[in-house]
């Protein structure tokens, strides 16, 4: 739950900060803060994301935390609408841009790679969070986000309103 959360918080973040980025780097030179701030946002949605969806050797990889892996799995595709086929394209996608741009630096990546999207990785991670919500024992007090996306609307929102004061 905790690096779903840092995701939404970077993922979130990330796209108010890119929104305003010329006005905010502007006057700055060759210093760009703004953008090495985006850029380490973005860096950081990825391996949190990839803590839960990545590698399957993963202590924080879903598939040690669900009890039902086919039910998490249909409730999943159902939430984006998708196939478990296409997940993996997606999938695949992300986790080549951590371990190519994000983790290590592969120069034929940049050649050939792309910079994938984020919308399905943040639908994915705030089904994820629904799912897991509902898994918690009666008896376990969650004092985290309820709903992923309006925290991560929130967490931009208050960032935003420090920078524009």
């Amino acid at each position: 739950m905790m690096f779903l959360a840092t995701f939404a918080r970077s993922y979130y973040t990330f796209y108010a900060i890119y929104e305003h980025l010329e006005s905010l780097d502007e006057n700055t030179g060759y210093l760009f803060p703004f953008r090495s701030i985006c850029n380490a946002l973005l860096c950081d949605a990825a391996i949190s994301w990839c803590k839960v969806f990545g590698s399957n050797q993963e202590k924080t990889h879903w598939k040690f935390i669900v009890g039902n892996q086919d039910e998490f799995r249909d409730f999943l595709f159902a939430e984006l609408n998708t196939t478990q086929y296409d997940f993996q394209k997606y999938w695949k996608s992300i986790t080549e841009f951590r371990s190519n741009v994000v983790a290590h630096f592969n120069a034929d990546h940049f050649d050939s790679g792309d910079t994938p999207e984020f919308d399905i990785a943040m639908k994915s991670a705030a089904a994820a969070h629904k799912y897991l919500r509902r898994q918690i024992p009666s008896n376990i007090q969650y004092t985290g986000p309820l709903c992923l996306e309006e925290y991560g609307k929130e967490v931009a929102a208050a960032v935003m309103s420090k920078l524009y004061i």
